[in-house]
């Protein structure tokens, strides 16, 4: 797994357990600035890398595997957010969560767009890409 900061705080962590520097792609922070704009964003939106596989990580809490629906058109990732039911949900949450939600992407071009997969569990969508 790499590291995106050299800020990170769980740096040190690895370099005192394993005695080395994580290896850092020079373009990796570049491409999770791409995809990850803005503090809204980076609260709910994580950009993972490790040796074959993309991991984009959407917190979306209230939501289940129905209500999103993802669609990948080239390079850019599009993903629609409706709630479809209001069984087991608040009365004073109904309307928040009615509200479509659509985040767009362009994705990295090192990055598969044909062979990925996803899941839903818990309000938190991952989907999987794997690279080029």
């Amino acid at each position: 797994m790499n590291f995106f900061d050299d800020e990170d705080p769980f740096e040190n962590i690895i370099k005192e357990f394993f005695g080395a520097r994580p290896e850092i792609r020079p373009d990796i922070k570049k491409y999770r600035e791409n995809i990850i704009t803005g503090e809204k964003e980076e609260r709910i939106i994580d950009f993972i890398e490790d040796d074959n596989k993309i991991y984009l990580v959407f917190e979306l809490p209230g939501y289940d595997k129905k209500d999103v629906l993802i669609n990948i058109k080239g390079k850019e990732l599009e993903i629609k957010i409706n709630k479809k039911s209001n069984e087991g949900v608040q009365d004073y949450l109904i309307q928040k969560l009615h509200q479509e939600i659509s985040i767009k992407k362009i994705l990295p071009k090192f990055i598969n767009t044909k062979k990925f997969t996803h899941t839903m569990k818990n309000g938190v969508l991952e989907i999987i890409f794997d690279k080029k």
